[in-house]
């Protein structure tokens, strides 16, 4: 009788082990990690008219550390992210040349790496445009970057538009 108390007492402690020791789902709070902060692409210069050849810059700074979630976050503290993503509206870029400064390409013609900088503090963006596409560009500007870490819990959003938005959100100049 005492070694079925023994192999009971055994199984007992295995069934205890297995479960607590797998953690549930991680709950994320998502909606927390969304924000909007106008402005914070720039072209400069901004105009009306353009000549074919023109050479226009396209520009972000992003402090990792900054308010626009409601209260204090670190970005990079948070994800760990060397490289932010921009996703915008690709009629900018199309049959136009582009020249990285700062950032890289990324996967698709409106998606750019945005690279932490360490010694700024800032993630950053610079591309020179050259426009070789003539004709009116009427570009909806509905941007947004993701900082990712992982798959789980530390990412972050943030909406934004280019600065010199009109009233229907859009920037609008002619390359002649």
């Amino acid at each position: 009788m005492t070694h079925f108390k023994y192999i009971y007492i055994i199984g007992l402690l295995l069934l205890m082990t297995t479960l607590v020791g797998c953690p549930g789902e991680v709950d994320c709070n998502d909606l927390a990690a969304i924000a909007k902060k106008e402005n914070l692409i720039k072209i400069f210069p901004l105009q009306s008219t353009y000549n074919q050849g023109d050479i226009i810059t396209l520009k972000v700074d992003i402090p990792s550390t900054n308010n626009y979630y409601g209260n204090q976050v670190d970005l990079f503290g948070q994800t760990n992210d060397n490289s932010a993503l921009l996703i915008t509206n690709s009629l900018l870029f199309q049959n136009n040349q582009l020249t990285f400064i700062k950032g890289s390409q990324g996967s698709n013609i409106n998606w750019f790496e945005i690279p932490y900088n360490s010694v700024t503090g800032n993630y950053e963006l610079e591309v020179k445009i050259k426009l070789n596409r003539v004709g009116f560009y009427s570009i909806i500007s509905a941007d947004y970057f993701e900082f990712q870490g992982s798959d789980k819990c530390n990412r972050f959003r943030l909406d934004t538009n280019i600065e010199g938005v009109n009233n229907q959100g859009k920037i609008e100049f002619t390359v002649q």
